[in-house]
């Protein structure tokens, strides 16, 4: 437990209710902030796992001598992000798992709320709460809609931002709904994803190591709802995301890597479905997009390098 005034409150005494696993990379002060909130606001039987994905600066180990309940995994090469995931989530023995960035902090005892929602509604696979951005804002990848061909066409002509309240145009992200608000919703964000552990007893689970970087939540999340299982947003918990820093200035090796993920998650779900002409004008908008995403960020300001 990490709290002393943890509590069992399901299963049987002794029952490990919750496993966290968290992957960090060069990031001693996010992770350090996490780390002190899961330990000041979750009062369940616990288990945390630290995925240190082949830092560089030491900082794995300066946080395992910190945080000596939790359980570092050291990782000599980099990995994948599922990967690295996977690799915790294979000695995870919680009836729930958390996969949380490093880059997130609990506000408050939300955590207790979302498993008791777990708890009370058995068809609900996973969830998660409001993520909210430095600036108080939503973080709008917390809660989506599969991107289909038309829905991915709508967000990269940008008219889920043009029209936010338009059912059809903002699908993807979903701005027409009340963010405050508690609802089934097709996919979540691997920044805070609250899973039964049952999500993790089928092939490619829980994340499919296709996936380098990006797309692995969209894909899980896609792979569960085929199984028929129920995905839930929380607008009514809060959690604190980091994400992005002071700019939106990001690598180039990063974005060429989000549209290759995107061409990876239509061939998985999407391909077989439709014509040669429809994906080759998917294929062809992907790369588009890429090269217009490459040429924007070369104006952006330089990205102020994080703790």
């Amino acid at each position: 437990m990490l709290a002393e005034r943890a509590t069992v409150k399901y299963g049987k005494a002794g029952d490990i209710v919750l496993s966290v696993v968290i992957v960090h990379y060069n990031t001693l002060e996010l992770s350090r902030g996490c780390l002190l909130s899961l330990k000041r606001f979750v009062s369940q039987p616990c288990e945390v796992f630290l995925v240190d994905n082949a830092s560089t600066d030491g900082s794995g180990e300066t946080l395992a001598q910190e945080f000596p309940w939790m359980e570092l995994i050291r990782l000599e090469a980099p990995s994948g992000f599922g990967a690295a995931n996977n690799r915790a989530a294979a000695r995870a023995r919680g009836r729930y798992l958390l996969f949380l960035n490093s880059d997130t902090e609990l506000l408050d005892n939300c955590l207790e709320d979302l498993l008791a929602f777990m708890e009370a509604h058995g068809e609900c696979v996973m969830c998660t709460p409001r993520l909210e951005r430095r600036d108080g804002s939503l973080d709008h990848s917390c809660r989506r809609s599969f991107p289909s061909p038309e829905v991915a066409l709508f967000k990269m002509l940008g008219l889920n931002r043009l029209f936010p309240g338009h059912k059809r145009f903002a699908r993807y992200d979903l701005r027409f709904l009340d963010e405050r608000a508690c609802y089934e919703v097709e996919a979540i964000s691997g920044a805070f994803m609250l899973t039964r552990r049952t999500a993790l007893e089928h092939p490619a689970a829980p994340f499919d190591e296709d996936y380098f970087f990006y797309g692995e939540d969209l894909d899980f999340c896609f792979r569960e709802k085929q199984r028929g299982g129920a995905i839930w947003y929380l607008g009514t918990s809060t959690v604190k995301h980091y994400k992005g820093g002071s700019t939106n200035k990001r690598e180039a090796w990063v974005i060429k890597q989000f549209h290759l993920t995107m061409r990876t998650f239509y061939d998985k779900h999407y391909r077989r479905q439709y014509a040669f002409p429809v994906t080759w004008f998917v294929y062809l908008g992907i790369y588009l997009r890429l090269v217009y995403s490459l040429l924007r960020n070369v104006f952006l300001p330089a990205k102020v390098k994080e703790a």
